[in-house]
């Protein structure tokens, strides 16, 4: 039987002194509800655990997410199951309540990886999931026009049958253009999960990681037989370097404790095993 683990993260950035507090605090109920769900698998727990983080209006996911040009919130979110490199994401949502629930749906109906707007928003109606007024994700427009230090959540999470999975969701960039798409959505780029290795899940410019193709690399690393502290901090060395860009990384390989590395001055994130 394999060690059970999951690591959770709120964004990373340069989070306000007065919001450290409360954001960890978020960060960790998140850990929480994910972790009540690890028996019931490595996918169930990190999606538990990312579904919370979409209803803590202090995280750049779902109630509460950065507004765009627009003044509008658009979502993304992926999923990533390591045993048969299942993926699912979508991007661009206004009406969806939550985005990573679309996203395993996506997965699950194995056609697509990857849905965007209004077509994405049609698919969720017709697999029943819950949508919502637009006007449910924003709790304080003038906060949300200057959120930053919160980009991606996301969570990894290896269960006791030793499988892997990843599960992400985001509101963006502030003042992002409307249909911008980051990573969080992109397998490879914001997120990977693969049993033989390990999986991997970053936060920060998503068009950084994107360009890096930096989860995927990550996961070669692993596979290369690199420790997985090793990656996370490679990962956000060659982010800053690369490209000079800033962000995070949670790592958990196919054995051994969850990984977390970055270079913004926070990133609230929680562990459990």
């Amino acid at each position: 039987m394999t060690r059970q683990a999951l690591i959770v993260h709120g964004g990373a950035g340069p989070v306000p002194e007065s919001e450290r507090a409360a954001r960890q605090a978020a960060v960790e109920r998140a850990r929480d509800a994910g972790w009540s769900q690890i028996g019931a698998g490595a996918l169930a727990a990190a999606v538990a655990a990312v579904r919370h983080m979409e209803d803590e209006p202090l995280l750049n996911a779902g109630i509460g997410a950065c507004l765009n040009t627009d003044g509008e919130v658009e979502l993304d979110a992926g999923v990533m199951e390591g045993g048969g490199l299942r993926v699912g994401g979508a991007a661009c949502l206004r009406d969806v309540r939550h985005p990573i629930d679309l996203a395993v749906a996506v997965m699950e109906d194995g056609r697509h990886v990857l849905l965007a707007a209004a077509g994405a928003s049609r698919f969720a109606r017709d697999h029943g999931l819950e949508m919502a007024d637009p006007a449910i994700f924003i709790t304080d427009r003038k906060r949300q026009r200057l959120l930053e230090g919160a980009d991606t959540v996301g969570a990894v999470a290896r269960d006791a049958e030793g499988h892997v999975a990843v599960a992400v969701s985001t509101g963006g960039r502030t003042g992002k253009l409307p249909g911008r798409i980051g990573d969080s959505p992109i397998a490879g780029a914001g997120f990977y999960a693969d049993d033989r290795f390990g999986a991997v899940c970053g936060t920060g410019l998503g068009e950084a990681f994107i360009r890096l193709g930096l989860a995927r690399l990550m996961v070669v690393e692993l596979q290369h037989g690199m420790d997985p502290g090793s990656v996370a901090q490679g990962a956000v060395d060659h982010l800053g370097k690369a490209l000079g860009a800033a962000g995070g990384v949670i790592v958990i390989g196919r054995e051994g404790p969850p990984h977390a590395a970055f270079n913004t001055p926070a990133m609230p994130w929680a562990m459990a095993e």
